[in-house]
């Protein structure tokens, strides 16, 4: 059985594993951060405060590290449970046929799918964007001060559900194993390494896979270019079917991918950029953005909110000419899925 040891002034690389751990353990482990700091999720997915009941608050430099880590964890347990995901570690050097095996030769993270993932031919890749934001975050922040729904990616994946896509999510930030005393990932030294990997040996490798959407948060927009890039064959021959970038970081690396992939980029792809304007409202088109991608709102006008808000329009833009599946508001499941 998996333990860790939490000393007052820790941060995430001073927290010993012993043991390996899979993921039912994480009951375990969440228990223990949350015993050992004064917040908690409620069911509305807000972090609130045990005795007062009110939401998170300013903390200090003690308590915001523990939270943060008790957040990471939370997440990753909170998406596993409630959308029945299946774990994959990466890289793996000595079982590369099977993602599913922990190698305890070698450093690795995990990434999530859906279960349906080796079979549908509809496949919705996200990927978050950089800094502190870990498996299955689009704003740590948010997480912390709102709530679930607008800072988790668990929203997009209950869309991703109702319309028939399955799911895969990157992990791009995770450059060192915690559960293998801190091993540095050697593989995954940059994001942009991480998702190509994945992508290459993973998403490409499943021959059932026929149709792929990408939503990108962020810098995770630089990873998504890169991955046209360096499979510039998925894109012009249609395999990539939409691109949503939600407030991009990319660059202008987008160049690199010819007269003819760039043509395609831009007919597949919008950015969801911050503004206060009501989400989906066309704000430029990719000839005068500095990143070559028509822009729309993304109904705020902060960049940490713009994937949680800007959801409704990215699914409208990723199933425009594609046949439409009656579905309810994700706001209507509330009541039905509790986050404890």
């Amino acid at each position: 059985m998996s333990s860790i040891n939490i000393k007052p002034n820790n941060n995430e690389n001073e927290i010993k594993y012993q043991n390996n751990f899979e993921d039912q353990e994480n009951e375990i482990i969440l228990k223990e951060f949350e015993d050992s700091i004064n917040y908690k999720y409620n069911q509305k997915g807000e972090l609130i405060n045990k005795k007062t009941s009110k939401k998170c608050q300013k903390l200090s430099h003690q308590e915001y590290e523990l939270v943060c880590i008790y957040v990471k964890k939370y997440v990753e347990n909170y998406l596993i449970k409630k959308f029945d995901l299946t774990t994959l570690y990466v890289p793996n050097k000595n079982i590369p046929t099977d993602f599913s095996i922990r190698d305890d030769t070698q450093a690795q993270c995990k990434i999530l799918t859906s279960k349906d993932f080796p079979t549908n031919p509809k496949c919705l890749l996200l990927m978050q964007g950089t800094g502190g934001v870990r498996l299955g975050q689009w704003s740590r922040s948010v997480c912390i001060n709102e709530n679930l729904d607008l800072g988790t990616m668990g929203p997009y994946i209950e869309r991703a559900i109702q319309n028939k896509f399955s799911v895969l999510i990157f992990n791009p930030n995770e450059r060192y194993d915690f559960a293998f005393d801190k091993n540095k990932i050697e593989e995954f030294s940059t994001m942009q390494k991480h998702c190509i990997y994945v992508y290459y040996n993973i998403i490409r490798n499943n021959p059932n896979i026929k149709e792929i959407y990408i939503v990108a948060h962020s810098k995770g927009g630089e990873c998504a270019v890169e991955l046209l890039i360096y499979n510039i064959d998925d894109l012009l021959s249609g395999k990539i079917k939409k691109i949503a970038f939600t407030d991009s970081a990319h660059g202008d690396n987008y160049k690199s991918l010819g007269n003819e992939g760039l043509q395609k980029f831009r007919q597949i792809s919008r950015n969801y950029i911050c503004s206060q304007k009501p989400a989906g409202t066309f704000i430029m088109g990719y000839e005068t953005a500095k990143k070559g991608v028509s822009c729309y709102s993304s109904g705020h006008k902060k960049h940490e909110y713009t994937s949680g808000t800007a959801i409704s329009e990215v699914f409208k833009f990723l199933l425009s000419n594609e046949k439409k599946t009656k579905s309810k508001s994700l706001y209507k499941y509330k009541n039905k899925y509790k986050y404890k």
